[in-house]
């Protein structure tokens, strides 16, 4: 799996964890979700919401996009909540490349998967 796929997850879940919606919606733009979509998301599901445990990458489902230019891929990443550990919420994200170390970021949905 690409690095910067695994990287560019990792900083989604640590800005959502923190609860920066601002900075989740300035990354992606606030091209799908908006941050009191992505607040909301997050105060309907019961629990703390924790980072996974390392490694991440087992539990990211990433699909590449075809024929995509630049190259793109749909990723599901899972949260975790300090009461259940894995949750059935579920963040869906449209990662795009780029040339900086973090990918280009859409964030579709926040959501029981």
């Amino acid at each position: 799996m690409n690095e910067k796929i695994q990287t560019t997850a990792k900083r989604l879940v640590t800005l959502l964890v923190a609860h920066d919606f601002a900075g989740l919606e300035e990354w992606s733009q606030g091209v799908r979700l908006k941050r009191e979509q992505m607040a909301e998301a997050l105060n309907q599901y019961p629990g703390y919401f924790v980072m996974p445990p390392e490694p991440t990458v087992p539990y990211l489902d990433v699909v590449e996009v075809i024929d995509s230019s630049p190259k793109q891929w749909s990723v599901d990443i899972p949260l975790w909540t300090q009461e259940e550990g894995r949750s059935d919420l579920t963040m869906q994200v449209t990662m795009i490349e780029s040339e900086n170390e973090m990918m280009i970021v859409e964030i579709d949905d926040i959501h029981v998967l």
